[in-house]
């Protein structure tokens, strides 16, 4: 069993494990086990979303692009252990950028880390210290889509930035109006 095996037959059994225990069980990296999961979870909703289209009479194009910005700490494992990178990810309608979006949003991201206005605000606060300026979770929502932005910069081709940015946006504008 390689190592992507190894990381996915744990996640399975164990699907409330955070990254750090299942990198540890398998002994790899949490970057690792992270773009592992997204390619699980992007599976499993490409399967819904392609049964769903089959019902649908609508048609979309889309394209199967090589998984890309690894960073070298993920591309070093994969060299060390002569393991094969995540497959290609199948993308890019905008329809399926805000659908991804939402996704996360809704379900995997709350999942691990709460509930977006209580961790953004956490945020702002342990940000607002280090900077000595008074920050909110709605600034929180804005510097990370600014993050994504200027990911998207150095690599547009990287799907995940413009999917996270959608999200961050979403979740600010919803934090902004409550």
């Amino acid at each position: 069993m390689n190592k992507r095996e190894k990381v996915v037959a744990v996640i399975q059994e164990n699907p409330d494990w955070h990254l750090p225990r299942v990198a540890s069980q398998v002994g790899c990296s949490e970057s690792y086990v992270h773009l592992v999961r997204k390619q699980v979870k992007a599976a499993e909703y490409n399967a819904a979303k392609a049964e769903l289209e089959a019902e649908s009479t609508a048609t979309a194009t889309s394209v199967s692009v090589p998984a890309t910005g690894l960073s070298a700490e993920v591309e070093t494992s994969y060299l060390e252990t002569n393991d094969l990178p995540p497959a290609p990810v199948e993308v890019v309608t905008r329809s399926k950028i805000l659908s991804t979006a939402k996704s996360y949003i809704t379900r995997d991201r709350q999942a691990d880390h709460g509930d977006a206005e209580d961790n953004f605000s956490r945020i702002a606060g342990y940000w607002s210290l280090h900077t000595g300026t008074t920050l909110t979770a709605t600034d929180v929502a804005v510097m990370m889509a600014l993050l994504k932005v200027a990911r998207i910069k150095q690599n547009p081709q990287h799907v995940d930035n413009w999917v996270d940015g959608a999200g961050y946006f979403a979740c600010g504008g919803e934090i902004a109006n409550k």
